[in-house]
């Protein structure tokens, strides 16, 4: 019964102290699986999004400080060979 689900599902559906008996139990496992399984991804796809968002505005702003710094530097150098 179990080769008609996915892999990941059927492994997490007959794990445990009881396999599913009847069809009908078999299925509410199977879709409390999938939910938990749906959520992760969207947990993760989440995470990996906030961390791709965090390093594009880290990478904005670094050539800002840089020419900033760069720009302090050589001002200062040229009024002193003045």
């Amino acid at each position: 019964m179990m080769k008609m689900f996915r892999t990941d599902i059927a492994k997490q559906v007959s794990s445990g102290s009881s396999p599913p008996i009847l069809v009908s139990d078999c299925i509410s496992r199977v879709i409390r699986a999938e939910y938990w399984i749906n959520q992760d991804k969207e947990a993760r796809a989440q995470f990996f999004k906030t961390k791709k968002e965090e390093k594009a505005v880290v990478k904005q702003l670094q050539p800002r400080q840089n020419s900033e710094s760069y720009s302090k530097g050589q001002t200062s150098n040229s009024a002193q060979g003045s």
